[in-house]
């Protein structure tokens, strides 16, 4: 009986990593899908936000030209740019015939507690035309943001919060500035913030690897049931 009983918890502990396994593949087959729909908008020929009429959609190039508003900046933190700690700009965007702004990642500046960055100046004054890729702002409710040293900083942007806290309505997309060449000349130098930040890779995720596991626990689990629950007990020998 008391095997019967483990044999069983055996098999629904195989079932359920089974159906963790399946869970990842429908998701990787998702990140395949919206992966297919981000390159083919990305191949799209930039558009125009500062034109009236013309649509934002994610995932889609755009060029924006307007004013920064700085007074209104924040920060990312807890970020990382080539090795050193850092923080992410993100600098809503005033344009031409529109009453709602565009938040700009404007890209990193490095900060030694990846939280404050100091006296560094990344002023971009006047009518500024900034290239990059649209993406849809995460919407989850709170991105925890905090103020130091007179600079708020969040750990995540969040559509709702921002909302909340802006006095100006804006869109639910945000634009991850591209690099020129005039910004990466002056990067090299050492002389100009933000560097340029990059979207995020269109890559697969672990989705397979963690299914790949899923499934190897299933494997293991059963064979742990049918070797040592199900086996017939050794006799014992009188000597």
């Amino acid at each position: 009986m008391r095997r019967t009983v483990l044999f069983g918890i055996t098999l629904v502990v195989a079932a359920i990593a089974t159906g963790l396994g399946f869970w990842q593949l429908g998701r990787l087959r998702a990140r395949r899908a919206a992966n297919r729909v981000a390159i083919e908008q990305r191949q799209k020929p930039p558009v125009r936000l500062d034109t009236p009429g013309n649509a934002a959609d994610p995932q889609r190039r755009a060029v924006l030209r307007g004013s920064f508003d700085e007074a209104h900046e924040f920060t990312l933190r807890g970020r990382v740019v080539m090795g050193v700690p850092a923080v992410q700009v993100v600098t809503p965007m005033h344009l031409p015939g529109r009453d709602s702004a565009v938040l700009v990642n404007r890209g990193y500046v490095p900060a030694p507690d990846a939280t404050d960055p100091g006296t560094a100046s990344w002023t971009e004054p006047g009518m500024v035309e900034i290239h990059g890729v649209l993406l849809p702002l995460p919407d989850r409710g709170d991105g925890a943001p905090l103020v130091h040293n007179g600079r708020e900083s969040w750990q995540a942007l969040d559509l709702t919060a921002m909302r909340a806290r802006l006095p100006f309505p804006i869109l639910p997309f945000y634009l991850v500035a591209e690099a020129d060449s005039d910004a990466v000349e002056h990067t090299t130098r050492g002389t100009r913030y933000p560097i340029r930040a990059s979207p995020p890779p269109l890559d697969e995720g672990p989705h397979l690897s963690y299914a790949i596991q899923w499934f190897g626990i299933a494997l293991a689990v059963l064979a742990f049931g049918i070797f040592f629950v199900l086996r017939s007990p050794r006799p014992r020998t009188i000597e």
